[in-house]
């Protein structure tokens, strides 16, 4: 009865850890996907001499394209870029000054491996030396942010990773404890008649084995239902519901759960092993 409600503490240890994994990792799936499309939604605007000619203009569009670091280009003339700032302020106020001011310029989007403090500074030089480029803006307190907001994201996820995993490791630890105590008799019996360590270890790793990937597919199930409460309960957050991604997961916490049991019981039974039968009771 004790062995069986150490190892029923030890399945609900493992789901627990497999659980926090799981929303840690979709978390991060998460904030990883709202990075990109921050990222590739920031506008890097190339301002151009007020003068410059049409095809100067068709001329730096296509070199812009082919640029590695360039996912999206809009070109915005003085005319729209003057229609844009009537809607923004709702008045023209550009009639007041009797001419536009604004210049032409181009939008850039770009690609999320190059939306990044370091990358910044090189294509800001690139674009900036670009024939007919008055100015280059690019929002890098904006990527500085992104990416510190990340780091750290990461970083607590690790250090609450940790703790649950040697939370699950300790109770494991003490239901195999327990169940070589409840168990002692067969165990010395075994050891007497010759047995060696892996005849004795191997029912143990089995049914390790079996609690692991229970423990999987609890957590996969509680991780998916968590999900699923928070995308039709809080739609506009506009969570993915990508079943590969949910799948992916699911084996991702399978494993864990294998890995976390079979490893913590061959450690466990080899330190107990280690000492003699009656220093367990």
């Amino acid at each position: 009865m004790k062995s069986t409600s150490a190892y029923f503490y030890s399945i609900f240890a493992t789901t627990l850890v497999l659980v926090v994994m799981g929303v840690v990792i979709s978390m991060a799936v998460e904030a990883r996907r709202i990075s990109v499309a921050l990222k590739e939604n920031l506008i890097v605007e190339l301002v151009l001499d007020d003068e410059t000619p049409q095809d100067t203009v068709a001329v730096l569009a296509q070199d812009l394209e082919r640029e590695a670091f360039v996912k999206k280009i809009v070109f915005v003339s003085k005319d729209s870029a003057a229609n844009s700032l009537k809607k923004e302020l709702g008045d023209n106020y550009l009639d007041i000054l009797g001419y536009n001011p604004l210049y032409p310029s181009f939008r850039i989007n770009l690609k999320e491996q190059w939306a990044n403090p370091a990358s910044s500074d090189r294509i800001q030089r690139e674009l900036a030396a670009l024939p007919d480029v008055k100015e280059v803006h690019i929002q890098k307190t904006v990527l500085s942010e992104l990416d510190k907001t990340m780091r750290n994201f990461t970083f607590i996820g690790l250090v609450i990773g940790a703790l649950f995993l040697a939370f699950a490791v300790s109770l494991i630890f003490s239901s195999v404890k327990l169940d070589i105590f409840s168990r002692r008799q067969v165990v010395r019996s075994m050891q007497l008649f010759g047995a060696t360590r892996w005849f004795i270890i191997r029912p143990y790793l089995g049914r390790s084995i079996l609690n692991g990937l229970i423990s999987g597919v609890l957590a996969a199930l509680v991780v998916y239902a968590i999900g699923y409460y928070l995308h039709y309960e809080f739609s506009d957050l506009v969570l993915t519901t990508d079943l590969v991604i949910f799948a992916m997961l699911s084996g991702i916490l399978a494993l864990s759960g294998v890995l976390i049991t079979m490893v913590s019981t061959v450690i466990a039974l080899t330190r107990y092993l280690n000492y003699k039968l009656d220093d367990l009771y």
